[in-house]
């Protein structure tokens, strides 16, 4: 098993258990590493070949910073609305990126993906039977 992917699903675990025990919990959400890296990188690329203005949720994404619930559901509806073609030549390419291969990496790859859907299921459960609280960013 991919050592990221392991790291974003021990992250989840660990907030799992946390909302899993009888009082209410607060919790920050931060994006694994995992997710974090690709993010970097994306960041990297848009500066050098350029792309869209609002790079915010990518940054916080790539820096781990608190993100909102809002910021998780952004994540969620892109993914499920973005259909990559891992098979167009500018995937993985860093010398000619595709557009799509940079904005997947903008919002953390795989493991963003993975990890979006993952906590959107968990604090659905935890906000309807409150037993978390999400953390506000500063």
């Amino acid at each position: 098993m991919n050592t990221l992917l392991l790291q974003a699903q021990i992250t989840l675990l660990h907030l799992f258990l946390l909302c899993s025990e009888s009082e209410v919990r607060e919790i920050e959400l931060i994006v694994p590493p995992a997710a974090s890296m690709p993010a970097l990188r994306g960041l990297a690329l848009h500066k050098k070949f350029g792309g869209g203005r609002n790079l915010t949720l990518a940054e916080a994404i790539a820096h781990k910073k608190s993100l909102t619930l809002e910021d998780i559901n952004t994540m969620v509806d892109f993914f499920d609305k973005f259909k990559p073609d891992m098979t167009d030549p500018g995937w993985y390419n860093p010398d000619r990126p595709s557009v799509d291969w940079i904005r997947w990496s903008l919002m953390g790859g795989q493991s963003g993906k993975s990890w979006s859907i993952d906590t959107k299921k968990m604090l659905e459960k935890g906000l309807k039977d409150k037993s978390i609280k999400i953390k506000t960013p500063e």
